[in-house]
Protein backbone atom coordinates (compact mmCIF):
# COMPACT_ATOMS: atom_id res chain seq x y z
CA UNK A 1 0.00 0.00 0.00
CA UNK A 2 1.62 3.51 -1.15
CA UNK A 3 0.09 7.12 0.47
CA UNK A 4 0.44 9.89 -0.98
CA UNK A 5 -1.22 13.70 0.74
CA UNK A 6 -1.42 16.20 -1.75
CA UNK A 7 -2.69 20.15 -1.11
CA UNK A 8 -0.78 20.40 1.82
CA UNK A 9 -1.76 22.14 4.49
CA UNK A 10 -5.06 22.70 4.15
CA UNK A 11 -7.52 20.52 2.36
CA UNK A 12 -5.47 17.81 2.51
CA UNK A 13 -6.15 14.82 0.69
CA UNK A 14 -4.61 11.30 0.71
CA UNK A 15 -4.13 9.06 -2.13
CA UNK A 16 -3.88 5.53 -1.38
CA UNK A 17 -2.85 2.99 -3.64
CA UNK A 18 -3.44 -0.63 -2.90
CA UNK A 19 -1.93 -3.84 -4.03
CA UNK A 20 -3.54 -6.76 -4.21
CA UNK A 21 -6.43 -8.18 -1.91
CA UNK A 22 -5.42 -5.15 0.39
CA UNK A 23 -7.52 -3.68 2.84
CA UNK A 24 -7.77 -0.21 4.84
CA UNK A 25 -10.19 1.01 7.63
CA UNK A 26 -11.67 4.66 7.50
CA UNK A 27 -14.26 6.55 9.14
CA UNK A 28 -17.41 7.11 7.36
CA UNK A 29 -17.48 10.42 5.44
CA UNK A 30 -13.64 10.00 4.71
CA UNK A 31 -13.88 8.46 0.96
CA UNK A 32 -13.76 10.77 -1.73
CA UNK A 33 -13.24 8.27 -4.97
CA UNK A 34 -12.02 5.24 -5.40
CA UNK A 35 -11.32 3.01 -8.47
CA UNK A 36 -13.21 0.32 -9.93
CA UNK A 37 -13.79 -2.79 -8.15
CA UNK A 38 -13.04 -1.98 -4.58
CA UNK A 39 -15.58 -3.63 -1.97
CA UNK A 40 -17.08 -1.79 1.19
CA UNK A 41 -18.15 -3.26 4.42
CA UNK A 42 -19.64 -0.82 6.87
CA UNK A 43 -19.61 -2.14 10.69
CA UNK A 44 -19.66 -1.10 14.65
CA UNK A 45 -16.18 -2.40 15.08
CA UNK A 46 -15.86 -3.95 18.25
CA UNK A 47 -19.32 -3.99 19.00
CA UNK A 48 -21.94 -1.78 19.61
CA UNK A 49 -21.12 -0.87 23.20
CA UNK A 50 -17.58 -0.34 22.30
CA UNK A 51 -18.56 1.74 19.28
CA UNK A 52 -20.48 3.93 21.05
CA UNK A 53 -18.10 4.78 24.08
CA UNK A 54 -15.57 5.57 20.31
CA UNK A 55 -18.12 7.94 19.32
CA UNK A 56 -19.25 9.63 22.11
CA UNK A 57 -15.81 10.07 24.29
CA UNK A 58 -13.21 9.71 21.60
CA UNK A 59 -15.68 11.95 19.34
CA UNK A 60 -15.25 9.55 16.50
CA UNK A 61 -17.85 8.09 14.10
CA UNK A 62 -20.44 5.47 15.44
CA UNK A 63 -19.66 3.26 12.09
CA UNK A 64 -16.45 2.60 10.34
CA UNK A 65 -15.71 1.39 6.54
CA UNK A 66 -13.34 -1.02 5.34
CA UNK A 67 -12.30 -0.78 1.49
CA UNK A 68 -10.66 -3.99 0.02
CA UNK A 69 -8.69 -3.79 -3.27
CA UNK A 70 -9.72 -6.22 -6.04
CA UNK A 71 -6.84 -8.96 -7.19
CA UNK A 72 -5.54 -6.22 -9.76
CA UNK A 73 -5.52 -3.49 -6.58
CA UNK A 74 -6.85 -0.12 -7.01
CA UNK A 75 -6.72 3.02 -6.06
CA UNK A 76 -9.41 5.67 -3.67
CA UNK A 77 -8.68 8.86 -2.00
CA UNK A 78 -10.04 10.06 1.49
CA UNK A 79 -9.95 13.30 3.68
CA UNK A 80 -10.08 13.68 6.81
CA UNK A 81 -13.30 13.75 8.19
CA UNK A 82 -14.95 17.33 9.67
CA UNK A 83 -15.32 17.30 14.02
CA UNK A 84 -18.12 19.28 14.85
Amino acid sequence: METEILYRPSYSLAVIRFAAREEIRVESGSMVSMSQGITIRTQATGGILKSLARSVLGGESLFQNSFQAPAGGGEMTVIPTRKE
